[in-house]
């Protein structure tokens, strides 16, 4: 069958461990700023702006203090107007501070939402650029938190985390500033739990990295483990698979509890340390300040200012904890997203030409391909098929029947040989022209959550409704459309079809795509035969004039064929019509007949 996994060794990619390197990461991701780059830098101008008007406060709040103590020292009245001109030009150096803080916080926000829908719409568009190969190797709940789960973490945490960055730096370097200037004695006594912090968060940080690192993989693992046992819930249920994959689970989600509580204990401890070491500054400042003022050397004006900034000072440390463990889950989250954006894609020639008027002649010259280098499983493969041509292939399991059509609709590449639609090579034609030209129904019927027509007209925006109904008589399901309350409007469910349903849907969608060559992936094998000989009858009409190529294990589905291909290890060993097959007594015979002894 055609599938995104159609035969290639199931191996795994997500247990690759990499050193998160945030200075990498962050480049990667600052070339997603782009056009908002102006947005992010009037954004960390205005916070910058926005941080040096509140350490402007603390010199007025001492002026303030100061002009108070010495009136009620001295014995004299308080100067009403300085006071209330000092306190209005407060008013407006915390107004302004606060204003151009809410506009960057406006801003930021607006611009971390961008990245993260751009991120996610090059995810997308990676997707449908990467080999299949890829797939085969990842698991589908992982890609999906690539897509989400990581995606979004750079979109909250990148650039609010810069600009916090940014902010507490600025705090941390205006702050110190002030305070040497205003008293250098009591600023290097109050720095001492400030400089401790510093040293224990960067301790901190550094141990922490790699648990944030853990828990995006443990959460891909997670997500890749659910979607495929519940996708696949009945089986595990017939075969009493809970208890595996629930020990599956159960490790899996041990892991995950792991990293994430010792990633989230390790950040939590910052606030903590952080908090202990700003009162510690506090009780500095009074003691150390109160003796400097019995000594004579300050004012209280000084103490005061001293408090707003040892917690401009201390605090900015916790924020700039916060922001490089944010900005660790950023590297771990775009590590993951990068490995998808920078992995190969399948190679797409500038000179590709656009197939027009597809007549359907297929030509395979000494075709060779093979999943893992040194083990072919397609060996010097060759066949020539008229327009029009009903061309069965038929074999035992793993022999590359599917291969095959896989090479031939360049979901892969061969290593050598040659694939010739209408004599141009497929390598010299654009993937999208190659696959324009076929209609396909898989084993495995893909369906898509949303109305009967959306389904049934899937990628066809001109399909008329009578064509669509016409498909739905073809394939039998003229009975299950009239069931529906909405008729084609109707919104399916996948899980509430049967199997043959969705076969059946998939066929008439087939139809209705209406292309010049055709592939049928054991088309019939999910109906029963009063249905399966419903179908073949619209199968027959559907293939005329049409070159198709059936893959099928059931061989009286492909008995009117024009040529039957019989293949084993990767190779076509006979070829003919169904009666000269026979007549050859040959291992299409043998087939034939193990699926027919004792019907007589």
């Amino acid at each position: 069958m055609v599938s995104p996994r159609p035969g290639p060794p199931a191996w795994s990619n997500t247990d690759v461990s990499r050193k998160a390197d945030i200075r990498t990461a962050l480049r990667k991701i600052y070339s997603y700023v782009g056009e908002y780059r102006r947005g992010m830098v009037l954004a960390v101008v205005l916070s910058i702006l926005s941080a040096v008007l509140a350490l402007i406060g603390p010199q007025v709040l001492r002026r303030i203090t100061d002009s108070l103590s010495e009136s009620i020292s001295e014995g004299y009245d308080v100067d009403m107007d300085l006071i209330a001109g000092l306190c209005m030009m407060l008013l407006v150096l915390y107004g302004l501070s606060f204003l151009f803080g809410t506009i960057e916080h406006y801003l930021l926000p607006a611009i971390s939402e961008k990245i993260a829908y751009r991120v996610r719409k090059d995810l997308n568009r990676k997707m449908d650029r990467l080999p299949l190969g890829y797939f085969d190797r990842t698991s589908t709940g992982d890609i999906m938190s690539r897509l989400t789960n990581d995606a979004d973490s750079i979109g909250m945490h990148f650039a609010e985390s810069l600009s916090m960055l940014i902010t507490a730096i600025t705090f941390l370097a205006g702050s110190s500033i002030m305070m040497f200037y205003t008293s250098w004695k009591l600023a290097a006594v109050s720095m001492i739990p400030a400089v401790i912090a510093i040293i224990f968060m960067f301790v901190l940080v550094t141990r922490s990295q790699r648990f944030f690192r853990q828990q995006m993989r443990d959460l891909g693992k997670m997500n890749g483990h659910v979607e495929e046992t519940y996708y696949a819930m009945d089986i595990v249920r017939a075969y009493n698979g809970r208890k595996g994959s629930e020990e599956t689970f159960d490790g899996i989600n041990g892991s995950l509890r792991k990293s994430s509580f010792i990633a989230r204990v390790l950040s939590g401890m910052v606030p903590r340390m952080m908090e202990f070491l700003d009162n510690l500054s506090y009780v500095i400042v009074c003691v150390v300040g109160s003796y400097m003022i019995v000594e004579g050397e300050i004012t209280y004006g000084v103490i005061v200012a001293f408090i707003v900034y040892v917690r401009h000072f201390t605090r900015p440390v916790g924020q700039f904890a916060d922001s490089v463990v944010a900005l660790q889950s950023v590297a771990a989250s775009s590590e993951r997203v990068f490995e998808v954006l920078d992995a190969p894609e399948m190679e797409e020639s500038p000179d590709s030409v656009e197939l027009a008027h597809v007549r359907g002649e297929v030509d395979f010259r000494d075709v060779r391909f093979s999943y893992v280098e040194g083990k072919e499983v397609i060996r010097g493969f060759s066949e020539h098929v008229e327009p029009g041509e009903r061309v069965a292939i038929v074999g035992p399991t793993g022999t590359g029947k599917t291969t095959v059509v896989n090479l031939l609709m360049r979901f892969y590449d061969y290593d050598s040989g040659e694939i010739l639609i209408d004599g141009v090579p497929v390598s010299s034609i654009s993937r999208k022209s190659v696959r324009s030209a076929f209609a396909m129904v898989l084993q495995d019927s893909w369906i898509l959550s949303g109305t009967l027509r959306e389904n049934i007209a899937y990628t066809r925006e001109d399909a008329s409704d009578e064509d669509i109904l016409k498909a739905i008589q073809d394939v039998g399901l003229a009975q299950f459309l009239s069931t529906l309350p909405e008729g084609l409007d109707t919104v399916i469910v996948p899980s509430a079809l049967s199997a043959g349903q969705r076969q059946q849907l998939s066929i008439a969608r087939a139809m209705v795509r209406d292309a010049p060559m055709l592939i049928l992936d054991e088309a019939t094998s999910s109906v029963d035969t009063r249905t399966e000989r419903h179908i073949q009858d619209a199968m027959d009409t559907l293939m005329r004039g049409r070159t198709s190529f059936v893959i099928a294990h059931r061989l009286t589905t492909i008995l009117n064929s024009d040529k039957i291909l019989v293949m084993r290890d990767g190779t076509v060993i006979e070829h003919g019509t169904h009666d000269e097959l026979l007549a050859k007594d040959g291992f299409y015979a043998e087939l034939y007949r193990s699926q027919f002894e004792g019907c007589d």
